[in-house]
Parts: C-alpha cells; structure tokens; sequence
C-alpha cells in the first residue's frame, strides 16, 4: 500500500488492536474500565475527519506507520480522542497523537483515584499567603481572599493541590510570568483566545503544568517511547515489526488495575460531521 493513499480504515485499527492483544497476552494491563475497542472505533471516527493546516485528509497525506504509531500510543495511555482526552495532529506527513489537559488529569486520576483538581485564579487585590514546611519542603496554602470586584482585574498567578504518594497534598502555583511563557508556546499568535477567555485558560494552563509534575514524578507503564526513538518503515525498519519497540510496557509493568482481556476488533462506521487537525483547545498541553 502506498503511504500516499488513503488507508484503509479498518487496516489500520486492526492493526493496532492486534497488536494490542499480542501485550496482553504478554501480561500488560489496561486501564480498569477502559474499552481498547470502543477507544479506536471512536478515535477513527474522528480521524476520518482530521486534517492539516492545509485542510487535507490526515487519512490521506499520513503514513500508515505513524497512524498506527498514534492509534497505539492513544491506547497505551488508555485514552480516547472522541472524549476529548488527546488530540490528533497532523505535522507534515506524520500523524501524532497528544494527551488534552483531561487526559492527563486522567492519568492522576487512575494514579490517585481520591484526588479532586481543583485549581484558583489569584488577581491583583487579592489576599494570598503560603508557607513551606522546613521538614519536607512542601508549600500550603494559608490564606487566600478574593473580592467580588477582583475577578475582573489582571491576574497575578494561579495555584492547586496535588496528589502525593505519602498521602499529603502539596500546593502548586504559577506565578504570571511563568503562566504566559506557557502561553507564548501556543499555535495562536495573537493570544486572541487567552484574551477573552483568560480565566480558562489560566485553569487549563495550571492543569497541564501540574498533572505534568504528578505524571514525570511517577514510574508509568503508559509512558511510552516517544515517536522520534521508534524504528519504523521510514526510518528503514519493516512495517510489520514497526510496534517491536513497545515491548517495554510488557509484563513487568502492571501499574494500571484491570484485567488482561482479549480486544474485539474495530467495525466501521460513518464519520462524524466535524473535526480538526489541532483544536484550538490543545495550546498549553506541553505545560
């Protein structure tokens, strides 16, 4: 098959599920009440309407290897893109797949199961005090008082718990410089959106940066390679041995409650009416 064409749908998530299942049998464990299949059904509805910035089919201008590549680390992750929990992107002739700030607070979640995120926005007026344990180094909130009017003043930072493993939170801020440095990384130029909307990107912002601390602190089986260290049928490898480098996450590593299940294979439905190659909604997902 030509990596030009577009590819053949069910190919492709066949693939992946097969692959899937050769892991199971391996000893590998999904995520407890995450569905590899409906995952890929949906994930491939979703892909069918994907596109570049050029407005080309990602189906079409992608190689086969690096939809499969995506479609595996989505699983792995025990995510799904239907439920806004990664994003498909099309860069250059690559298809990548990249967890949203709800798929990482996924990932805490299956970690912590009892954690809450909860984050604030500290503006200019407000009261904020913390302290640092000497003994641990950990932060904690003291005291944070907001007025009515201070909710329409410029933000000065932003804070939120996280979960630990020795079962005491610690408190995480952001001061504004550090909040738009993550913002300058985004794909938008003008900022226009973290303008009119700056309490929610604020949030999201604080989200991605602390789930990220929680993630890289934590020995993950869903943490796999990235694409760049994968042998594959552009670098020179086979297509069919394209997955052998994933064999890391095999039976040493049980991190994630559930059980070793045989995957179903994906059926094709009609598409979606919508979908991009990068939402607007993904900026500030690396922070």
């Amino acid at each position: 098959m030509s990596e030009n064409k577009p590819i053949a749908k069910k190919d492709v998530g066949t693939m992946v599920l097969e692959r899937v299942n050769q892991l199971c049998d391996a000893g590998f464990v999904l995520p407890k009440g995450y569905s590899a299949v409906n995952a890929v059904k949906a994930s491939m509805l979703v892909l069918q309407e994907t596109v570049d910035k050029n407005k080309r089919p990602a189906l079409e201008v992608c190689t086969t290897v690096s939809i499969q590549k995506s479609l595996f680390k989505m699983v792995i992750y025990g995510m799904d893109v239907s439920l806004n929990q990664g994003y498909f992107i099309v860069r250059g002739d690559k298809l990548c797949f990249q967890p949203s700030y709800f798929g990482k607070i996924l990932q805490v979640k299956r970690l912590y199961p009892d954690w809450s995120p909860v984050a604030h926005t500290i503006r200019e007026g407000d009261v904020f005090e913390y302290s640092i344990n000497p003994e641990n180094g950990k932060m904690k909130l003291v005291k944070h008082e907001q007025k009515l009017e201070n909710l329409d003043k410029e933000f000065v930072g932003a804070y939120m718990y996280l979960p630990c493993a020795d079962g005491e939170p610690e408190l995480y801020v952001m001061t504004r410089k550090q909040i738009m440095k993550a913002w300058s990384k985004s794909s938008s130029q003008s900022l226009q959106t973290h303008k009119d909307f700056d309490e929610k990107m604020i949030l999201k912002t604080i989200y991605n940066s602390g789930c990220n601390k929680v993630i890289n602190a934590t020995p993950d089986p869903n943490m796999i390679a990235p694409d760049d260290d994968i042998p594959s049928q552009e670098d020179g490898g086979s297509n069919e041995n394209s997955f052998t480098d994933f064999e890391e996450v095999g039976t040493e590593q049980q991190h994630n409650a559930g059980e070793p299940a045989q995957i179903e294979q994906p059926q094709e439905e009609a598409a979606p009416e919508e979908a991009t190659a990068e939402p607007e909604g993904n900026d500030n997902d690396e922070f």
